[in-house]
């Protein structure tokens, strides 16, 4: 990591930076075991603390490297808290966003800057869509959080928008795009989603030429599909 650290500092392109945070890999993983119960979601947060830490180090004062790095990546603890206290956040939407942060701290460090959303799409294999929806969530996310400091120089990532987001309604937002366009309609009907007017069963049944029993079998699956993104309290 010193090497890595030597390197960007006579350079400091963004390219050197990426370098620098692939070498204090190992000190960011324990950073984040230590600080953040293991949340590997919050590695992009860890990168960026990291990133702007590493340019304030001063090797004259006697401080080792990996040393100050795990110092400076203490507020971590804060983000764990804060990313834990937003929502709940369904394990598939989870899995996504991390892709999708991982994409983007990526072409961040390889490019120095923020990738498009065909660019993310590109790298991650999800629709744009998918990833907007993902985005919603807010969870961290690099290309829609920033970086503030304090007034004694701490900090801080910000998520804006995340506590005036409802998190049953960006889930059911993701399980409508992921329906077939019947089953789009049955969510729509039996939710009023989209303001659609609510029906019955029997009149939904009539309207998409089905049985109602066909029509209770499929809403029970989109209903087990909407209580996986159920906040918990």
């Amino acid at each position: 990591m010193e090497d890595a650290y030597q390197i960007w500092k006579n350079d400091p392109t963004p390219d050197n930076m990426g370098n620098f945070l692939d070498a204090a890999e190992p000190v960011i993983q324990s950073s984040l075991k230590s600080y953040a119960a293991g949340n590997d979601t919050l590695k992009g947060t860890a990168r960026l603390l990291a990133s702007q830490a590493v340019k304030k180090y001063d090797p004259k004062k006697g401080t080792k490297l990996s040393t100050y790095m795990m110092t400076q990546l203490q507020p971590l603890t804060r983000h764990s808290r804060q990313y834990s206290q937003v929502s709940y956040v369904p394990e598939r939407v989870s899995m996504d966003l991390y892709s999708v942060n991982q994409a983007h701290q990526k072409y961040f460090d390889q490019y120095g800057r923020e990738a498009s959303e065909s660019e993310l799409a590109d790298m991650t294999g999800l629709s744009p869509r998918r990833i907007a929806r993902v985005r919603r969530y807010g969870k961290g996310d690099l290309a829609e959080s920033s970086m503030t400091e304090n007034d004694e120089g701490e900090s801080s990532v910000m998520y804006p928008g995340v506590s005036k987001v409802d998190p049953e309604q960006v889930w059911m937002e993701y399980v409508h795009h992921d329906l077939a366009p019947v089953d789009q309609k049955i969510l729509e009907w039996r939710t009023g989603y989209n303001g659609k007017q609510i029906i019955s069963n029997n009149e939904i049944a009539r309207r998409l030429n089905l049985s109602p029993g066909a029509i209770s079998q499929r809403a029970a699956r989109i209903a087990n599909k909407l209580a996986e993104g159920q906040v918990i309290q």
